[in-house]
């Protein structure tokens, strides 16, 4: 009976180790074109932040309004938050266009700005939290899917009164979130609502986020059958041992 419980432990254990051995945590930030993941501690498979389009208004559009999505390559930049925005999280940096931050030279114009960054995931079912500040707020999109939806300005004297703003990381759990396996296989979209005060021409503008996700580890298959195989393959084992001592 000992050793027909050591087989049971021994099963459990090479069953445990098979399947946490699938366990995944992506790490992700903003960072500018020519700077690499790995060098900022991030998962060395996400792309730099790229400048994907922008969608001009005239007007700030009606709250949860999502602009058509543009697909292009531009460069991103570093902006320095000055005084006017947070600190960076993380080890990340605030992205934007070149010299649009409240410390730059040059004032973006009104209208969405489209960011994206690649990155590569086993797949699967994904739990996390995301940190994001943008001037003047954000939505956020994974694979064409909105998990972050726009919300009001409010008075934006500097930038959004509520959730995503300027000032200070909005911190966002994220649960559920089904990422596909293969290199570059995902991708988050930011679209950065520039709004501004009306009349005034331009604004500063930019976006900064850091995410870490863990892939939601359940036993494989594959590893209950070999424990479920090993248990039946010990039975008459344990079995003819029984009767050996018996019969003795």
């Amino acid at each position: 009976m000992k050793n027909f419980s050591k087989l049971v432990v021994l099963g459990a254990l090479l069953c445990t180790s098979a399947s946490f051995a699938l366990a995944d945590t992506v790490s992700l930030g903003s960072f500018a074109t020519g700077t690499t993941a790995a060098s900022l501690g991030f998962s060395a498979s996400q792309t730099a932040m790229n400048l994907a389009g922008f969608t001009p208004f005239a007007t700030p559009p009606a709250i949860g309004s999502t602009p058509t999505l543009l697909n292009g390559t531009a460069s991103t930049f570093t902006l320095l938050p000055d005084s006017t925005w947070g600190l960076p999280t993380g080890n990340s940096t605030w992205i934007g266009t070149a010299n649009g931050g409240p410390g730059g030279t040059a004032n973006p114009s009104y209208g969405y700005y489209q960011f994206t960054t690649q990155f590569t995931a086993l797949g699967g079912s994904y739990d996390g939290t995301m940190s994001l500040m943008a001037d003047d707020t954000a939505e956020v999109l994974l694979n064409g899917v909105v998990i972050l939806p726009f919300t009001s300005l409010g008075s934006d004297t500097r930038c959004a009164d509520t959730g995503v703003s300027c000032t200070v990381a909005d911190v966002i759990q994220l649960s559920n979130l089904n990422l596909l396996s293969g290199t570059d296989a995902n991708m988050f979209t930011f679209v950065v609502e520039q709004a501004g005060i009306l009349g005034s021409g331009g604004d500063p503008s930019g976006l900064n986020f850091t995410t870490t996700l863990t892939r939601a580890v359940a036993p494989e298959p594959a590893s209950l059958i070999f424990f479920a195989t090993g248990l039946l393959g010990s039975v008459p084992i344990f079995l003819r041992r029984r009767v050996r001592a018996a019969a003795s």
